[in-house]
């Protein structure tokens, strides 16, 4: 299948007023995507050599994948979109770093107690 856009319209883009659109080639399996330059007022394709192509003979040799946008287009379309969550969720096993900090003082604490207390015992042993 060669996913024209139009079937009454073989080698046609869907936009005509579009100057580029997006080919690849049946013979390589479509593995290799090209722009490919459409002149409206000709109703003819044409490559970056400037080599021209009807558009019977377009729809023989390549598949249409789309329009080529602009990075203005691109731009607006990324804006118009969902915005992708930028923080993915937090694991339940995951310790927050205000925790992290917070049990590790504890911990500190704890140890300077603990050796504190043990070296008051010591004291009193020999003492």
């Amino acid at each position: 299948m060669n996913a024209w856009p139009d079937a009454a319209r073989p080698g046609e883009p869907a936009d005509t007023a579009r100057a580029w659109h997006w080919l690849a080639r049946l013979d390589d399996g479509g593995q290799a995507p090209m722009p490919m330059g459409w002149n409206a007022a000709a109703r003819q394709w044409f490559a970056w050599d400037g080599t021209a192509l009807a558009p019977a003979e377009a729809a023989r040799r390549f598949r249409y994948l789309g329009p080529a946008l602009t990075p203005i287009e691109v731009a607006a379309e990324a804006a118009q979109a969902e915005p992708a969550e930028t923080t993915p969720p937090i694991p339940a096993d995951m310790v927050l770093r205000r925790d992290a900090i917070r049990n590790h003082l504890l911990i500190f604490v704890g140890s300077v107690v603990a050796t504190l207390f043990v070296a008051e015992k010591i004291v009193q042993w020999r003492g």
